[in-house]
């Protein structure tokens, strides 16, 4: 098949979509499909165009066997600014039509969101190509946008964008979502049951594994010999991190715990000051590291954090941090319900405990300080869990299965053989022997 996939983010950007799409995009190369990716500059989440792609109108670009098309569009630090964010975004729908263009025929497209208006270009590049559609759900529009404070329910940009969702569900040849409480509420807008289907999030097992603690990566941070509790993702509203701030405040006469945040986002400034003005001396901003260099850090953790604000809307989401902190031997403390609860609780690799309460935080980290041989016990259940329910390997082939089956026989483009395993990974840089992504820029 030749396969288009639209989204306004993609590697060498971070964060949960890019983690999401590259081991989809490999298993799609590895089957032997076309697989192209229309995309913006990459620029997330600081809304700064990286270095290597400024000044440039289009770019194309080889990364594993992935040809990914870029055009150039508005740029903003990601969740700042109302009016310059939907400015942003908007200006996107013509800057990935652009891109998808470049793709010439394909058999299907492929669109994620959110952000929820690339299905707009993705829908017209389906009808030009006459090609399937199909749209995968991460997040639920305008659900999340009102949950997180950012606009209120009814209020006119509510209401469009609540129309654009469920114009998606209606004309899209196939919906998948990461949850299942996602593929309910799909369906009550407007999607067909037959049609939707579950691609859950998972880990990238050949990333996210354990590695030893003392490494060149972790070995950079002032960690010493303290006991290491790490958030590892985007800094957002949602995320509420200023409760784990909070903890830390209350366990700051605890000199052998530190605090490490990992990542970036809309709340980065606001929690560093926050830290600052509380004169918190446990608490490291590790800030935004490339993948690669991520499960590296999460060795050195003894515990690992994964946060939601309290709000009915959050209890649908499946936070992809889990299935990586487990997939790297790490015992999982959630401070969050619904679905995310329960993935801790049935693979017994954590402790729940109430979103929004820094003191039930606190207890739980103290309770597994004083345990090392309980980490050891949660540790070794959620990677167990992981490796038989939740790679992302077994989600990207999933995917495979279902856009061989919209696709249907004998319509299909031709595809270039299969690579081995040398040509799918050919562009890969090496961290310590291990593989990581790294884009080739091979014109414009």
């Amino acid at each position: 098949m030749r396969i288009l996939i639209v989204t306004q983010g993609f590697l060498p950007e971070m964060g949960a979509l890019s983690n999401r799409l590259y081991p989809i995009t490999r298993k799609l190369v590895a089957e032997g499909h076309d697989v192209f990716v229309a995309t913006g500059m990459p620029n997330y989440p600081a809304g700064v165009v990286f270095p290597e792609y400024r000044g440039r109108r289009s770019f194309r670009e080889e990364l594993d066997g992935v040809t990914v098309l870029r055009s150039s569009h508005y740029t903003v630090p990601r969740n700042q600014r109302k009016w310059a964010q939907a400015r942003s975004y908007l200006s996107f729908i013509p800057a990935a039509f652009r891109s998808g263009l470049r793709a010439g025929p394909v058999d299907v497209v492929l669109v994620t969101s959110p952000p929820l208006f690339p299905v707009i270009p993705a829908y017209a590049l389906a009808k030009r190509r006459g090609a399937k559609l199909v749209f995968d759900v991460r997040d639920l529009w305008p659900d999340e946008i009102v949950a997180c404070g950012a606009a209120r329910e009814g209020s006119l940009p509510v209401k469009a964008i609540g129309k654009l969702e469920r114009w998606a569900y209606r004309v899209s040849d196939a919906v998948t979502c990461t949850t299942r409480s996602f593929m309910d509420t799909a369906i009550q807008r407007g999607a067909h049951p037959d049609k939707v289907a579950m691609v859950p999030n998972g880990a990238d097992l050949e990333l996210f594994r354990p590695r030893p603690p003392v490494n060149p990566v972790s070995s950079q941070l002032p960690f010493g010999d303290r006991f290491v509790v790490m958030y590892s993702g985007a800094f957002g509203i949602k995320h509420g991190l200023e409760k784990l701030i909070l903890a830390a405040h209350e366990l700051r006469d605890e000199k052998d715990i530190v605090f490490c945040l990992v990542g970036a986002g809309a709340r980065s400034d606001a929690l560093q000051e926050m830290t600052r003005s509380m004169g918190l001396t446990n608490v490291i901003f590790a800030h935004e590291r490339p993948v690669a260099e991520v499960p590296y850090l999460l060795a050195r953790a003894d515990v690992c954090v994964s946060s939601l604000m309290p709000e009915p809307y959050f209890d649908k989401i499946l936070s992809v941090k889990i299935f990586e902190y487990m997939a790297c031997g790490k015992p999982v403390i959630a401070a969050q319900s619904g679905e995310s609860a329960q993935i801790v609780e049935e693979s017994e690799a954590g402790i729940v405990v109430p979103p929004g309460d820094e003191c039930a935080l606190m207890d739980a980290i103290l309770q597994l300080k004083r345990s090392p041989s309980r980490r050891d016990r949660m540790a070794r259940a959620g990677l167990k869990f992981v490796e038989e329910k939740y790679s992302r390997e077994a989600s990207a082939a999933t995917l495979e299965k279902l856009l061989r089956e919209v696709v249907g026989a004998g319509r299909l483009r031709v595809a270039k053989p299969a690579p081995s395993d040398g040509a799918v990974l050919a562009s890969n840089g090496v961290l310590n022997g291990e593989k990581r992504p790294r884009a080739s820029a091979i014109r414009r």
